[in-house]
Parts: C-alpha cells; sequence; structure tokens
C-alpha cells in the first residue's frame, strides 16, 4: 500500500519582519514518498498574500473596561432594644410638645397683655402648663441622649441628629432660664422690678419655644 507524506516548509523566515510592511509572495514545497522511494521535492507556485488584510496589532488599553463606581452600601448597624425603647418614649412624648407650647403661650400672652384680669386658676394653669413643658424636656434630654451616645459611629443622619441634639440642649438652658425670671409679685413698691423680668421671662419663653420648634421640625424631615 502506497503512503503519502506531505509537509509543508516552515514559513517563519519568508514572512514580513515588521507589522506593517506588506505581504509577500511565499514559496512552498511538498515533498511525497512512495514506499520510500525519494523521488525528490516537488515545487509548488508561490502563494500570494498581497491581497491579504495586515492583522491590526493588539491594544490592551482598549481591551480594559470601565468599571462603573458605584457607592458603597451603607453599614447596617444593629441598636439594642432599649435604644428602640427610648425611642418610642422619645417620638410619643414630642407629640405633646408643640400643644404644650400653644396653650403655654396663650396663657402667658393673655396675663403679660392684661395683668388686671390675671386670677390665681389662670397663674396656677399657666404654672402646670410650666411644669408639663419641664417634665417633656426631662424626659426627652435622658432619653435623646442616651441613643445619641448609642448611635454615635453610624453614619447615617448623624448630622442631623447632631443639630437635633445641640438646638434641644439650647432649648433646655433657655427654658430654665425663663422659669428662674419669672415674675412673683406686682406691687406698686416693685412695679419696675416686675416689668423688667416680665419683659425678659417673656422674650426668653418665645426664644426657647422658637429654638425647640426648629430642632423638632429637622427630625421630621428625611
Amino acid at each position: 500500500m502506497k503512503t503519502i507524506w506531505i509537509a509543508l516548509l516552515a514559513l517563519a523566515p519568508a514572512l514580513p519582519a515588521a507589522a506593517g510592511d506588506a505581504p509577500a509572495r511565499v514559496p512552498m514545497s511538498v515533498r511525497v514518498t512512495f514506499d520510500g522511494n525519494d523521488p525528490g521535492p516537488i515545487r509548488l507556485p508561490p502563494v500570494d498574500f498581497s491581497d491579504a488584510a495586515p492583522v491590526p496589532s493588539a491594544d490592551v488599553t482598549s481591551a480594559v473596561v470601565p468599571v462603573a463606581q458605584t457607592a458603597l452600601p451603607a453599614r447596617a448597624f444593629v441598636y439594642s432594644d432599649g435604644y428602640h425603647t427610648r425611642d418610642r418614649i422619645h417620638r410619643v412624648s414630642s407629640y405633646t410638645m408643640l400643644p404644650l407650647f400653644a396653650v403655654q403661650a396663650y396663657l402667658g400672652q393673655h396675663m403679660f397683655n392684661n395683668p388686671t384680669d390675671i386670677t390665681p386658676t389662670m397663674q396656677n394653669a399657666h404654672r402646670a402648663m410650666g411644669w408639663g413643658v419641664a417634665g417633656l424636656f426631662g424626659v426627652n434630654t435622658v432619653t435623646g441622649l442616651w441613643n445619641l451616645a448609642e448611635a454615635r459611629h453610624d453614619p447615617n443622619g448623624l448630622g442631623r441628629r447632631m443639630v437635633h441634639a445641640t438646638l434641644m440642649l439650647v432649648a433646655d438652658a433657655g427654658f430654665t432660664a425663663t422659669a428662674l425670671t419669672r415674675p412673683t409679685t406686682a406691687s406698686a413698691d416693685a412695679a419696675a422690678i416686675y416689668t423688667y423680668k416680665k419683659n425678659q421671662h417673656m422674650a426668653l419663653a418665645y426664644a426657647s419655644v422658637s429654638v425647640a420648634t426648629l430642632g423638632y421640625l429637622i427630625m421630621l424631615v428625611h
């Protein structure tokens, strides 16, 4: 049985040295062996690569796919059960703040404008509202600062919490000063002192209410 072995000559020496050179005509040859008889190499017609399209050089940089810059997910913080309990107390008690302010402002303004109409009942009601405001801010100061300390490492909403806490502490100081400047007598001998303290008391009260209301509204904005 006859066997045919065909071998191609190496093409590497005949290829262009540079990628930009024009393709050349590359000679090829085969050697055919019939049952061990070697008739010698048979020359084939040269292969013309002149019409072949040049192979573009590989651009590594163009293969780099840009990775979209996405924000890292917010870190999750786990709060204690006590935190959630204090938060509920803080929120529920805060709902009484604006009604207390409204009643207290009405009573105080009425007594300020009409000192001759002041009755013991009106004074007691004004005093009771004042104690209500003091109790509210006492509870919310404790629960708020406690929760602020626990959440100090949570960056989510930290700036808003800090502004809220600062305003409420300023309001605390203002309400304390308001109570200390409360006029206690309207006698003729102390009329000038009474008038001065009454005006001071009213100014401090409205300033403290304004600061506290601003701090309250900040926590409603998300």
